[in-house]
């Protein structure tokens, strides 16, 4: 792991008092009208673009920096404003742009404060000289954390993480407080070494199984028929009251209480999940998803959102190279349903609701998870350049059956065989 650089973002509660909240919600309204007004000038200059007026040109850094500099001369309140997080929100929308003219996201569209459950923030770290010394405009001093142009904040709990502070961002969710400090590390010292167990996975992802491991085992999802059941019941009953009643405002904060419950289960849960895979697990081998795809079905997307398989894999993505332990995400095209992982051959017929299917090839009975699970695997390995599992010998042992006999050999790129 020596010579990479590592970025760590540390997630605290924090609770600000009236005045600090004050503070906090006037820079959230300043960055969401420097937001939407750069917008809108840039949907008008696309517009005058399609008429053969102007010239197209990109919504890049240089750009946006001058609508904000026009935007302060016009509005004198966004002076008051920090800064960093003005440039931060025009940087938002360059981002959104890009992943726009990439075909990766959709048109940027206007923000409200008002609509959004999650609303935040993000501040940049400057360096100034002192007669101190060299001092950043964002850091710890004891149990407090600096913030630019906005004073200082208790948080709830304080980490010991010796890194350079990069930016931070204030998150205001479901009526709760958070400050994500993003760090930057040259190594990274576990808190514990995992000894070397031999052991080589392959994980299939689903919506009955959650997962489901090569040697057969399966994780079920977390069970939140409960806490799925007391939020709906707590929509249902703030749809029927007066908006920004005195009823409304304490169905809304039990609301909140279970959301919040959701995303702390779901999250420990997850985190032990990929913490023990991690530990057991010397070489993993996982699917790429095409999340985004799969949201589009009417029929899965509201089970796709609830599950949550890409944070999954990125937890376990960023701990197994904390601990020094392989992944590889195979192609995303890779048949590992359809393929028998007994002879090779390939499926075309198999259809969606087939949990268990014959090989039509050999007549092996596979189940389909598990299956999948052990091609996930092979592939892994094949393109990790490592060993592949070989079909060396089989024999017959009745009724149109085989006894096959495999071995671990090393896989050669140049002939793409083992």
């Amino acid at each position: 792991m020596c010579g990479k650089t590592f970025i760590l973002t540390d997630k605290i509660e924090f609770f600000p008092d009236k005045d600090l909240e004050g503070e906090l919600n006037f820079n959230f309204r300043a960055t969401g009208y420097v937001f939407n007004k750069t917008l809108e000038v840039s949907i008008y200059r696309e517009n005058l673009v399609k008429l053969g007026i102007c010239t197209e040109s990109e919504v890049d850094r240089i750009y946006t920096q001058k609508i904000l500099k026009n935007l302060k001369k016009q509005k004198p309140f966004l002076k008051n404003a920090e800064s960093t997080c003005l440039q931060a929100s025009t940087d938002r929308l360059i981002k959104a742009y890009n992943g726009f003219y990439d075909n990766r996201t959709g048109r940027p569209h206007f923000k409200s404060l008002k609509k959004n459950p999650v609303i935040s923030i993000t501040l940049r770290n400057n360096e100034y000289s002192t007669k101190e010394g060299m001092k950043s405009t964002l850091r710890w001093e004891e149990n407090l954390f600096r913030l630019n142009k906005l004073g200082y904040i208790k948080v709830k709990y304080k980490r010991d993480i010796d890194g350079k502070i990069k930016e931070a961002t204030i998150i205001k969710e479901n009526g709760r407080w958070f400050i994500c400090i993003v760090y930057e590390l040259e190594k990274i010292q576990p808190r514990e070494e995992f000894k070397n167990s031999g052991l080589y996975v392959g994980i299939d992802v689903g919506l009955t199984d959650f997962l489901t491991f090569s040697n057969g085992k399966v994780i079920p999802k977390p069970d939140l028929k409960r806490i799925n059941g007391r939020i709906q019941y707590y929509q249902q009953k703030i749809a029927r009251q007066k908006k920004n009643g005195s009823n409304w405002k304490k169905t809304l904060k039990k609301l909140h209480r279970w959301i919040n419950k959701k995303n702390n289960v779901v999250l420990d849960y997850y985190h032990k999940i990929s913490y023990n895979i991690v530990k057991h697990c010397e070489f993993i081998a996982m699917e790429t998803l095409n999340i985004r795809g799969m949201i589009r079905s009417r029929n899965l997307s509201r089970s796709i959102h609830e599950i949550g398989w890409g944070k999954l894999i990125e937890m376990i993505k960023y701990k197994a190279q904390w601990y020094g332990r392989e992944f590889i995400q195979i192609d995303r095209w890779f048949p590992s349903s359809k393929k028998c992982n007994v002879c090779g051959e390939i499926n075309h017929d198999l259809d969606c609701d087939e949990r268990v299917w014959e090989c039509p090839h050999c007549h092996s009975i596979l189940q389909r998870d598990v299956n999948a699970a052990k091609n996930i695997l092979d592939e892994g390995l094949r393109a990790a350049g490592s060993t592949v599992l070989c079909l060396v010998d089989f024999m017959p042992i009745g009724q149109g059956k085989f006894l096959y006999h495999y071995e671990w050999k090393c896989f050669d790129e140049t002939i793409g065989m083992a």
